[in-house]
Order: C-alpha cells, then structure tokens, then sequence
C-alpha cells in the first residue's frame, strides 16, 4: 500500500521531503525490529533524567502530569526550575532508579542508548520554551514508535515534549545508514495552537500485537485523526483498533500485553468492548488506585519474563502463578514523574521468538 508521508532521511543532516512511502514485508532481521509487546528485548532507547525540570504550566500537561491537577500551583510557581533545586533528595532518588533500570537491562543483555539532552544544539533545546518552560527527557516511548521496520516519528500534544524527537532522530540515524530495510517517516507537525483536533500519535497509547495495532483514545493524547492517520500509512495488512479509555491518559497505564493470551488490565478505565483479539485473553486485574501510580504499566523482557514496580506484591504473585519470572526494582519516583516502565523505554529491536 502507498501513502504519501512526510519521510526524514537521515544521512548526514536531516533532510525534509515529501515522498511515497511503501509498508513492505518486514525483514525481521533488520536491526529496527518490533511486531509483539513480549518478543525479547535486544536493543532500547532508555530515558534520561539529565535537567529534569518542574514542567511549565500549560493546559495539555495538566492531565497528564501524574494524574492530578494538585500539581498545577507548583508547575505556575515552579515550571522552569530544575528539580535538583527545588528537591534534591527526590532528584537523587530519580536518578538512582533510572540508572537502577539500566543496568538491570544490561544485565539481562540489552543494549541501551539513552534518551541524553546532551545530544541536542542549544537551539533544540529552546524549541518550544515560548510555550512551555522545562525539561523532561525520562520517557521515550512517547515521540517514537517503532513497528516492523518503521520508525514513525510522532506528534506529541505537550509542547515541552517536542524536543525529544531530535534525539530520536539522532540515535536512530546510524541505524539508517547501515540497513535499507527501515523506513524512518513522521506524522504531520502539529500547529503550535495545539489544537485537540491536530494529528496526534503518543507511543503510550500504542500496543504491538503483530498485525493488530491497538491504540488508545482519552482525548488526551492520541486523536482520533491521529489513529486514522496511522492505519492509512500502515496500510491494509495491517488492523489499526480505536480503543476508548477515561480518566487515565495513555493506553498502556491501563494494559500490558505479556505474552499471547496473557495481560495486565484495568477494567474501568475502558469505556466499550475489547477488540475480538483481546476478549479471550487471561487479564491479571489492576485496581485504579495502583493504576494511577503505574502498577499496570511493566516493562516487558521476553515472553514470561517482565520488570515491576517492587510495591506491588500482589502483582507479582498473580504473575508467578502464571508461569512469569518477575524482577522487582524500586520505581516510586519515576512513576510520580507520571510515567511507569513502558514510558521509560521504546525498543529498537526485539527477536522473534517461537
């Protein structure tokens, strides 16, 4: 199937152009690889939390910043100032769990790339300041998704965020040199109105289930154009399903998908049915009080193998019955940031496994 996208080449400096774009078998040896949330995790792009900031206020982040609009005072009086100034004991303990997760990750024989501001030019990091004030680099699922061999760039409905894609762009850039397989395109550039009706994707909102493409709809994140616009590019080989959650902001804070059959869920954050695919599946229950620091969202390794938040004990148990091994880190003060595991992480290349 053709589609006409915006494609970003990138061989030396990044060029913009419009072409034809073409979604063609995937090679599953390529080293962009990714089709099911449980294949084993070679390669990852892991957050940063190098100038972490208290975000600026602006009425997109307001939902999505933990889950709570307690927040907002300290964002008007803080936003732009570097959480190490306004609290240096939780900085510390960011930064401990962040490096925490990336030597478990190394440990299990994962390559990580970090998602390092350092990477950016000076006029990177101003993009968007005018907008809103800050830096958040911890999730980097989010301005990416990587699907068989595609690399889409998305588009992220909090200006702060938009940055991020330019070290996307950088790290995956040697990638592109060295295998003609990956195609690395980008969804239309949101208006700097930011418009609920622009095209958004949000990695969060997106789950890899081979063919089947599950994406959220909050109407705080993806839109609705958004989904349409990512079923057009993917092409008819592909089912592209609207799934329509409340009160949380991304699909993956309210689903993990662990192996085939096997799920985590919070059931009353869904508004209709499940996908035909989906229904028959075993879902570990999540209750809304856990949902809302994270517990749903896990960082899957391989099939039956998965990273938790070590709070959640109960958790852990309803996985071990089922035949899961779980690693357990402490992951309290990311997950206040408003990301849990799968925010923390977009993967590069996962192996097909049988």
């Amino acid at each position: 199937m053709k589609s006409t996208v915006i494609t970003f080449f990138v061989l030396g400096l990044i060029a913009v152009s419009t072409t034809i774009a073409v979604c063609a078998q995937a090679n599953k040896k390529s080293n962009v690889y990714v089709a099911y949330e449980w294949d084993k995790l070679e390669e990852v792009i892991l957050g940063s939390p190098k100038m972490l900031t208290v975000p600026g206020y602006y009425p997109t982040v307001e939902f999505g910043f933990n889950y709570s609009k307690d927040n907002k005072k300290w964002m008007e009086d803080y936003g732009g100032t570097p959480i190490e100034i306004a609290d240096k004991d939780f900085y510390d303990k960011l930064v401990f769990q962040s490096n925490n997760l990336e030597k478990v990750l190394k440990e299990n024989g994962v390559t990580v790339h970090r998602l390092d501001p350092d990477m950016l030019s000076k006029e990177e990091l101003d993009y968007m300041q005018n907008l809103e004030k800050g830096f958040n680099f911890l999730y980097p699922r989010d301005p990416v998704l990587v699907i068989g061999n595609n690399v889409i760039e998305t588009s992220l409905k909090i200006p702060m965020r938009a940055r991020e894609k330019f070290i996307v762009r950088k790290i995956f850039k040697p990638f592109l040199e060295s295998d003609k397989n990956i195609q690395y395109v980008a969804t239309p550039s949101v208006s700097p109105s930011f418009k609920n009706e622009e095209i958004y994707i949000e990695g969060g909102d997106v789950l890899l289930n081979g063919k089947e493409i599950y994406v959220g709809f909050s109407g705080n994140a993806t839109s609705v154009e958004g989904i349409n616009w990512l079923q057009r590019y993917l092409g008819p080989s592909y089912k592209v399903h609207q799934i329509n959650i409340k009160n949380f902001q991304h699909l993956d804070c309210v689903m993990s998908l662990i192996r085939p059959g096997l799920g985590i869920i919070v059931k009353e954050a869904f508004t209709g049915e499940l996908p035909d695919s989906l229904k028959k599946w075993d879902f570990i229950e999540v209750p809304v009080e856990d949902a809302n620091n994270l517990a749903a969202n896990i960082f899957i390794l391989e099939k039956n193998k998965v990273i938790i938040d070590e709070r959640y004990t109960y958790l852990e148990n309803e996985l071990k019955k089922r035949g899961v091994t779980v690693i357990k880190v402490p992951f309290d003060a990311l997950s206040q940031m408003g990301g849990g595991f799968r925010c923390s992480h977009h993967p590069i290349r996962r192996v097909p496994v049988k």
